[in-house]
């Protein structure tokens, strides 16, 4: 009788690891084949005493990491799609801060499908929450999130304040403010009041010479271009 053979697709290798308080024992060929991180990890050699994760008295510690963040990644990593439907313990994710857990670990382990992932459950609930989603595009480098995440905070009514200040940082904020002080747009000559600029010599009916002014609060008021030149931004 020939030896049997290892499945190459279905014979896993578990790994264990320590986070705060709780082990966490899941598959190991996911977080190699998604993490050049954890593949480089399990590339160490193995000590004499057996492979660190091989047992519950072995686990990888996990230091710095919280057990719901670690948690929210593993139902990501390891779906499970015959529970997820809510209000399963299994499904998904509900809440941003569970996705920003999520994006947090994806990208200081790149987790890189993982991470593209986490974005895009994350923009619907970003939408209306403009102050968190310039934060998050700042910390993450969330290109596409700044500068929508900017128009929508220069154009609020609300001054900057305080807690702009806390989650944006103050140059983030004073930039912003000066934004928002600038208040010229791109908007129609006819939907806003409208002056000529001083240096135009002709007052007559050339209308190259209007700038138009958009109040704040005003949709209408685009300081895209504004945005991308005190924030250095590309096209």
């Amino acid at each position: 009788m020939s030896t049997p053979k290892h499945h190459e697709q279905f014979y896993f290798t578990f790994v264990t690891f320590l986070v705060e308080d709780y082990l966490f024992r899941v598959p190991r060929d996911t977080l190699e084949s998604q993490s050049d991180v954890f593949r480089d990890l399990f590339l160490l050699p193995v000590q004499a005493d057996g492979a660190e994760g091989c047992s519950d008295t072995n686990p990888i510690v996990l230091e710095g990491i919280q057990k719901e963040e670690f948690q929210s990644l593993m139902k990501v990593l390891y779906p499970m799609p015959f529970t997820r439907l809510p209000p399963s313990p299994d499904a998904l994710p509900a809440t941003l801060e569970e996705w920003i857990g999520i994006l947090k670990l994806s990208k200081m382990w790149s987790f890189t499908r993982v991470q593209e992932f986490a974005i895009q459950q994350m923009e619907p609930m970003v939408a209306m929450r403009p102050l968190d989603k310039v934060a998050l595009a700042q910390d993450y480098g969330i290109t596409e999130w700044l500068v929508s995440g900017l128009l929508q905070l220069a154009r609020r009514e609300e001054p900057i304040g305080l807690e702009d200040v806390q989650k944006l940082g103050l140059d983030t904020a004073l930039k912003l403010a000066n934004i928002r002080e600038s208040s010229q747009s791109t908007m129609p000559i006819w939907a806003g009041r409208y002056y000529m600029h001083p240096m135009t010599a002709d007052r007559s009916n050339d209308m190259t010479g209007i700038t138009a002014i958009g109040p704040r609060g005003s949709t209408s008021c685009d300081f895209t271009n504004r945005i991308r030149q005190v924030f250095n931004l590309q096209e």
